[in-house]
């Protein structure tokens, strides 16, 4: 166990002098923009998008049944409109 809490310290330690030694590079804007591009198409390379119609997939239709409403609710509602009817 020993060995382990070692080796999270000088993994700790290496991290926090990479990160010393990286924030102070100052890059142009333009290498942002490929570096972006180039995580965001990494990022993605495992999805496959489609914009043809014949690879697309469709979902099922979901078919629910309609809500029951329970003689509490009923009444309340009718309660509602009746209010609404008596109401100038």
């Amino acid at each position: 166990m020993p060995q382990f809490w070692i080796a999270i310290f000088f993994i700790l330690l290496a991290i926090a002098e990479l990160y010393q030694s990286i924030k102070d590079i100052n890059l142009p804007f333009p290498v942002y923009l490929v570096l972006g591009t180039v995580l965001a198409v990494a990022s993605n390379s495992h999805s496959k998008f489609s914009f043809s119609h014949d690879r697309q997939t469709t979902l099922p239709a979901i078919n629910e049944p309609d809500p029951v409403l329970v003689a509490v609710e009923t009444n309340i509602l009718t309660a509602i409109d009746r209010h609404h009817l008596d109401a100038p």
